[in-house]
């Protein structure tokens, strides 16, 4: 299934994939012909590699003693015969096999560009030499010819030429026939798949053989999944170009996202997870009130995560749905996770900084978690509880930055994504002060409790400094020590600061009017709604009040102040 629609996609990008036995390469030296075969010159595309000219030059992997040439573009001593540390003999042989080659294409294509380059090559050739050892050529640099403004290997008969006589060699190389799993046609097996594959920076193949623990039968490499030389080229393409394309796919930690749809549509997933502009998640979130495009968001969406092991791609997730069902998952997505800033104001946050609030390092971060983040995003599937207990562990672990706006987002998500129906659990997105779970009102406490320390005096190590970690885990046992102990600040703020003074007074009432007593442990979820609770209360929007008192001062204008 997974190779029948790749194979599909390929069809529809047909202009704008590398493909196979191709690659994109570093060109140092443009090697100038005229028309009529003539030497013009050597051009340096820049001084650094990361200055050289990037083309898609035909490529194929090669060892050996002998290896054999690259059409077009390739090293010195296979275009010039260029002596560079090795000998002559060898050299003689590589640029030799690079005229025939260059021969072939010439009477294969019947263009007038190749056949001038031919005519360069049967030509002279001390004088071409003698100005790449000027200019200071080296062994390793990259030479690609080129005819006015054409570039050979960019030529596309030349390219099909090149390609045709790579499946050539291989079918020529193969050692069994058989159904191709993919088209169905009997035909030579692929034993290697010839499209050069990257996942981050580890080259790999989606289908091999390279244990005896996966071998059977006889079956070597590739032929333990039987496809046709065809198929195997047109599925690669099709994967290497997803992995390529900033639009078709999301790294996070060690997994790798790739998505696509069967028609074009003008619908970037990749930036809305990634980067979600207000607007676009504003439009989204209306979308359920407005008319379906017809045609457009029936279309086939298919999602797909990879990562790396051993030189082998491992397919973690695999997703078929429609363009309409995932928008529709992804509004609520983004509903769910909403919540506010101290403004009051609502941003959508992005992968990556929901990824920051559970790890350091995004490469910590566990390919199934990354996966079920991102499935839930397209299907709504309940994430993983493991995300609760990560991001749980990191506001104890992050005394700095406790509950900040993303982490808060996150513990909102998971616990939505299992509890919709339940009222305990349900999350707004500002403070609920009628919240009918004790473990979000010991939340808003403790946010209170530390306010009132920090208006009271300037200590080192505050409360939420000192007893976050016991307080989200087992109430009963810090909050009748933290209780009695703010009372002298209170004290003091009944002196100095008569209106932020009545202000606390009325909020820690208010508070523990919620509590019957605080709870000896909390589950993990629970958990989750102190930590809620204490954002909630730590970021409430600031509404000027005038406190029942004979100062002119509002509270929040003095708290703020303090």
């Amino acid at each position: 299934m997974i190779l029948r629609q790749l194979q599909a996609f390929r069809s529809r990008i047909d202009n704008e994939v590398i493909p196979a036995f191709h690659k994109e390469q570093k060109v140092r030296w443009f090697l100038e012909i005229g028309e009529d075969g003539r030497f013009l010159g050597l051009t340096e595309t820049g001084k650094t590699k990361k200055e050289w000219t990037s083309v898609v030059a035909p490529y194929a992997k090669r060892s050996g003693s002998s290896p054999p040439p690259n059409l077009f573009v390739d090293k010195p001593d296979y275009v010039l015969g260029l002596i560079i540390g090795d000998s002559s003999d060898k050299i003689a042989k590589r640029h030799n096999a690079y005229i025939s080659l260059v021969n072939a294409c010439s009477e294969s294509v019947k263009s007038p560009s190749v056949d001038a380059f031919y005519t360069f090559l049967s030509g002279p050739m001390d004088n071409v030499r003698t100005a790449a050892e000027e200019k200071g050529m080296k062994a390793g640099d990259l030479i690609a010819p080129r005819i006015g403004d054409t570039i050979l290997c960019q030529l596309p008969d030349a390219r099909s030429f090149w390609q045709t006589m790579q499946e050539e060699r291989s079918a020529n190389a193969s050692t069994m026939e058989s159904e191709c799993l993919v088209c169905g046609r009997t035909a030579p097996i692929a034993r290697t798949h010839p499209v050069e594959l990257l996942v981050r920076t580890d080259r790999v193949s989606l289908i091999t053989g390279n244990e005896d623990a996966f071998l059977s039968y006889g079956l070597k490499q590739s032929e333990i999944a039987p496809l046709c030389h065809t198929c195997a080229r047109e599925y690669g393409e099709a994967l290497r170009y997803l992995l390529g394309s900033p639009s078709h796919h999301i790294g996070l930690g060690k997994a790798t996202w790739l998505f696509w749809t069967r028609k074009a549509a003008d619908f970037d997933i990749c930036s809305l997870l990634s980067n979600p502009e207000p607007e676009q998640v504003k439009s989204l979130l209306k979308s359920p009130w407005k008319g379906r495009a017809p045609g457009v968001e029936d279309e086939h969406f298919y999602a797909m995560a990879v990562s790396a092991a051993k030189s082998r791609m491992i397919v973690r997730n695999w997703l078929e749905t429609s363009i309409h069902d995932v928008r529709a998952t992804l509004a609520r997505y983004f509903d769910h996770q909403a919540i506010a800033d101290r403004e009051g104001q609502v941003q959508p946050i992005g992968l990556f900084a929901l990824i920051g609030a559970l790890v350091q390092k995004p490469d910590d971060l566990p390919p199934q978690i990354a996966s079920g983040l991102v499935e839930h995003a397209l299907t709504g599937k309940p994430l993983p509880p493991k995300l609760l207990y990560m991001a749980v562990q990191r506001a104890r672990a992050d005394r700095e930055y406790i509950m900040t706006r993303p982490r808060a987002a996150i513990i909102k998500l998971v616990l939505l994504s299992h509890h919709t129906q339940k009222e305990e659990f349900m999350v707004d997105i500002e403070l609920t002060p009628a919240h009918p779970s004790r473990a979000y009102q010991c939340g808003r406490l403790l946010a209170t409790l530390d306010e009132i320390q920090r208006a009271a005096v300037h200590a080192k190590a505050t409360m939420v400094d000192r007893f976050y970690g016991s307080a989200s885990a087992a109430p009963a046992s810090v909050f009748g020590v933290l209780m009695r102990g703010v009372q002298p600040h209170l004290g003091k703020l009944r002196k100095t600061k008569p209106g932020l003074h009545y202000y606390f007074e009325r909020q820690l009432g208010e508070i523990t009017s919620h509590l019957d007593g605080f709870p000896r442990t909390l589950t993990m979820e629970e958990q989750g709604l102190f930590a809620l609770g204490y954002y909630h209360q730590k970021n409430r929007p600031r509404t000027p009040s005038k406190p029942e008192t004979d100062t002119n001062t509002s509270a929040h204008d003095e708290e703020d102040a303090s």
